[in-house]
């Protein structure tokens, strides 16, 4: 008869809580992301990647006068006519919403490696803080 023992150590316990806190972690990174951003007026903008390169590609097209403005745009809510500076905002607050995503998840992502105890660590909670900063 024979048989496999395996033991788990109490660091590989430590590592696999921390790589499960970092797959959290970029799970929320992605699921706020590609919430987009609600402008000023009202208007929400989704983060995702379609909406992201029609917004470029828009604001490349306006500015090089291939198009004019009022742009029709299908939202959520329904269809609306933008200006080319609504458009430009809209990508711009788009891209910073991005960006700003990464930066979040780069610090969290610092602390969950530094962390003693990463299985008691509230990643949710510290992407917040470090998306508010």
């Amino acid at each position: 008869m024979t048989f496999d023992l395996k033991i788990t150590t109490a660091q590989q316990l430590v590592e696999q809580d921390r790589a499960k806190a970092l797959s959290d972690l970029a799970d929320i990174r992605w699921q706020c992301a590609m919430a987009g951003v609600v402008l000023p007026g009202g208007l929400h903008v989704p983060g995702d990647e379609v909406t992201r390169l029609s917004l470029s590609g828009a604001v490349s097209a306006l500015q090089q006068g291939m198009i004019v403005e009022p742009l029709a745009r299908k939202t959520p809510t329904g269809f609306v006519e933008l200006t080319q500076a609504q458009v430009e905002v809209a990508a711009q607050a788009v891209v910073q919403h991005i960006q700003a995503c990464f930066a979040a998840e780069a610090i969290v992502a610092e602390q969950i490696e530094a962390a003693s105890d990463p299985a008691g660590f509230d990643v949710a909670a510290a992407f917040d803080a470090a998306l508010a900063a």
